[in-house]
């Protein structure tokens, strides 16, 4: 009985350890493959290889970049404009500084000027380009006030205010690398949306970059987006910041 207890017990050990060894060698596989993916995110991240996110940005921004990274200084970007551009923290612009936080770490500092209510005429009589030249900025954003100028100003004098405007600031800094983008669209509008188009045609001209976040909104004919908008439309809702951060997280970050 004794000798047959011991022949037993052998069996189930030689058993055991063929069934540990099987079981091992199948996670192996699995645990190298989690290995190799994770070293190559950490590799991704520890060599700084930003220039995988700056694909959609242009040229021009990436050289401040680079400069940034062989300085150790940051790149300044600036974003400015209307009550639409707030400082708030549940606003788009913050949103976007912390993805481009994530995305980029220490390469780039972003910092935010809020106008409420203002059109370019207030701007330019108020003299606040000067904030911008205050601020350095290698990069700015700006949202020229293009709502609020909407039935008060005209888009001619819109345009020609802002050419005073960005005069100003360029006489204080040429390399300044300056990305227009409109305000949020509103519903059913008539001329606005060509005052937009406008925009464009004048950042074309003068050189200037030009983002239009519109398309990630519902189209401004359909009643969909009045649930982006508050307070007359001159303010995004959450779903209106989402909308507008989305479009210029993929415009920095290519994600």
């Amino acid at each position: 009985m004794k000798v047959f207890v011991n022949i037993f017990a052998a069996v189930v050990l030689i058993v055991t350890i063929v069934a540990g060894k099987m079981y091992w060698d199948h996670q192996k596989p699995a645990e190298a493959s989690s290995t190799s993916t994770s070293s190559k995110s950490v590799s991704k991240e520890s060599n700084g290889n930003w220039e995988d996110y700056a694909e959609n940005l242009p040229k021009s921004v990436k050289e401040k970049m680079k400069s940034a990274e062989a300085s150790g200084k940051p790149m300044k970007l600036l974003i400015v404009g209307s009550q639409a551009t707030s400082t708030d923290s549940k606003a788009w612009p913050e949103t976007l500084k912390e993805t481009l936080n994530h995305t980029y770490g220490s390469l780039i500092e972003t910092s935010v000027l809020e106008y409420k209510g203002e059109t370019t005429l207030d701007f330019v009589r108020n003299q606040d380009y000067k904030d911008i030249i205050k601020e350095k900025p290698d990069v700015l954003l700006f949202e020229p006030f293009l709502l609020n100028d909407n039935g008060v100003v005209g888009i001619t004098n819109t345009l020609d205010n802002l050419s005073v405007i960005m005069s100003h600031i360029t006489e204080a800094d040429k390399d300044l690398v300056t990305i227009l983008q409109p305000s949020q669209p509103i519903y059913n509008a008539s001329n606005y949306p060509k005052e937009a188009e406008a925009l464009g045609e004048f950042a074309k001209n003068n050189g200037y970059e030009y983002v239009n976040h519109w398309s990630a909104w519902p189209d401004y004919k359909s009643e969909k987006i009045l649930d982006y908008l508050v307070e007359k439309q001159r303010v995004p809702t959450a779903k209106g910041n989402k909308a507008w951060a989305s479009y210029l997280e993929e415009y920095f970050t290519a994600s």
